[in-house]
């Protein structure tokens, strides 16, 4: 993929300035701007129309969930990840249900941020496996107002699925099921098609409101 444009958002200079510093030695990654608070990423995400936006949760003026909700509206291409010391189970839920491509607690590897950046920039997701659970765990215990899909979808779109909630990465579900990457993609098209999402958390996690996989395993 080309260069990924990402913006900053959080109301701590230090952590601001860090993450840039940070983000500016990886290779195919490039810092637009950074914002302090929730009103200023979204009118920065409008001028300079970032792949992705780091998102913090507590700032000024319109908060990290306010501010993912609007952009994720207004600009539904442009990947928003979390990036926080909160893993409320409501900031989490919220944030996925508004469609954010990810969820990391601020003490993530400089790798695995890359490696979410560069996922979110490609229309996937990494959300930290502990705050996944959490979001899952409520939309288990809604599953039962959710609606029944289990006729909508094909055996291999719930196999993709269930593996996608696995963790798996497009390339690792594609050698799990044997099968190529680019069907892979295909699959995740029809899904969020059939499922009415535009990501792949909101994917997992109304699979699982609707009973479609299970984690409790």
């Amino acid at each position: 993929m080309s260069e990924c444009k990402v913006l900053i958002a959080d109301d701590h200079v230090i952590v601001r300035e860090g993450l840039i510093a940070l983000l500016n030695l990886a290779d195919d990654i490039r810092v637009v701007g950074d914002a302090a608070d929730g009103q200023e990423v979204i009118e920065m995400t409008q001028k300079l129309r970032p792949d992705v936006v780091l998102m913090d949760i507590r700032m000024a003026k319109l908060d990290g969930v306010q501010a993912t909700r609007e952009i994720k509206t207004r600009f539904p291409d442009v990947g928003v990840i979390v990036l926080t010391n909160y893993d409320d189970d409501k900031y989490v839920f919220d944030c996925v249900t508004y469609g954010a491509s990810g969820y990391l607690m601020k003490d993530v590897s400089p790798e695995d941020l890359v490696k979410a950046i560069t996922s979110a920039a490609q229309g996937e997701s990494l959300v930290d496996p502990s705050v996944l659970n959490k979001v899952l765990t409520q939309f288990r215990n809604l599953a039962k107002d959710g609606p029944d899909h289990s006729e909508i979808l094909s055996p291999r779109e719930k196999e993709v699925l269930e593996a996608l909630a696995q963790g798996l990465s497009n390339k690792e579900i594609a050698q799990q099921l044997h099968i190529t990457e680019k069907t892979v993609k295909t699959h995740f098209s029809s899904i969020y098609r059939k499922l009415n999402v535009t990501t792949r958390s909101q994917a997992i996690v109304g699979a699982v409101k609707s009973g479609l996989v299970d984690l409790s395993n």
